[in-house]
């Protein structure tokens, strides 16, 4: 477990140390601004990529829109990186940014969270953007539709977090934070009692958990006097076995839910929920990736079968067996089953 904390630590201080490549500059769809501004039309991003291609010229990264504010005041206004690249996706239109070494310094350092983009677009509603400008470094960003400078390491540091605390994917950044926590109560305590006994031991408190109980053992029975070593010797134990049980039911709750989910995803009978769940605690790196290449058996539901029979189905031998295994009421299949068939005549 202190590794694991040790190895969070790490990568945290690592997402600390860099900025983004690509900066998400305008939504995919129609859009407004947080002040009423708008609505803007869905960008033509391809036209967009197009007129940059064509013009060449380089987009400006500034601070607080300085270009447009202080500039013309006859202030610095400084640019913090150049979009050189405008890239198509799912989610919006994207900016490859090449940061000057003091945009990479403020961005990295988190002295700046969000964007604002600045376009020029049509007069008449819903506004079409026309042109991209530029985009400006921001705290008070007045479109909620685009990423924050951070979130694409702060999404990557959440799986790494899921993966060290053996979480399932479907584990939010609240339920990520609260096994961070027990994680971290736990090693604390730990700790504090293996300093004590390694202390009692007569070693360094840093002393290794291996060579803390050699060294128990090499003094020997402790004397029926020493309440002191006997004490901590019960803590040992008892710890050990607290411990166990922790891992036990953590990793039982875990494969519990992940279960659940797949049967509730017609991807596991719920004939098969113990076994599973069973095999999910011993590997649930292994059960979970055959449940993503499981097919779900709600995909084809009942609609791909048609029963024999006239108005009144009658439920076959496979019927009985396939209710038995899903565990689905009998009386919903058949009206279900008697209304599908009504549909195929």
């Amino acid at each position: 477990m202190e590794k694991a904390i040790n190895s969070i630590i790490r990568a945290l201080n690592q997402a600390d140390a860099t900025a983004p490549e690509w900066l998400h500059l305008l939504p995919a769809g129609e859009f407004k601004g947080v002040d009423g501004r708008g609505p803007y039309a869905a960008p033509d991003m391809d036209a967009l990529i197009a007129t940059f291609n064509r013009e060449g010229h380089k987009l400006a990264v500034d601070e607080n829109h300085s270009t447009d504010l202080a500039a013309k005041q006859g202030h610095a206004a400084p640019a913090r990186g150049w979009i050189v690249e405008l890239q198509k996706r799912a989610d919006g239109l994207f900016g490859r940014v090449e940061w000057t070494p003091e945009g990479e310094r403020m961005v990295a350092a988190k002295e700046y969270g969000f964007l604002s983009p600045v376009f020029l677009h049509s007069a008449t509603k819903p506004f079409k953007v026309a042109k991209l400008l530029r985009v400006s470094l921001t705290n008070d960003p007045n479109l909620s539709d685009l990423k924050s400078l951070h979130s694409t390491e702060e999404n990557a540091m959440l799986e790494q977090l899921r993966k060290m605390l053996n979480l399932p994917e479907t584990a939010d950044e609240a339920a990520v934070m609260a096994a961070l926590t027990a994680a971290h109560t736990q090693q604390t305590a730990a700790a504090a009692l293996m300093a004590r006994i390694a202390e009692a031991a007569g070693v360094a408190t840093d002393t290794a958990p291996d060579a803390l109980v050699t060294a128990i053992q090499s003094r020997g029975k402790v004397s029926a006097t020493d309440a002191e070593n006997a004490e901590l010797k019960t803590q040992l134990v008892s710890m050990q076995a607290q411990l166990t049980t922790l891992a036990t039911t953590t990793a039982q709750d875990k494969a519990t839910t992940a279960i659940d989910g797949a049967i509730k995803d017609g991807k596991i009978v719920p004939a098969l929920r113990d076994h599973m769940i069973s095999r999910h605690m011993k590997n649930p790196a292994e059960v979970e990736s055959e449940i993503k290449l499981m097919p779900s058996l709600n995909a084809g539901g009942l609609g791909t079968r048609k029963q024999p029979g006239a108005e009144d189905v009658a439920m076959t031998a496979e019927d009985d067996k396939l209710i038995a295994m899903m565990g689905i009421d009998p009386k919903a299949y058949a009206d279900t089953a008697k209304a599908l068939h009504g549909k195929g005549n």
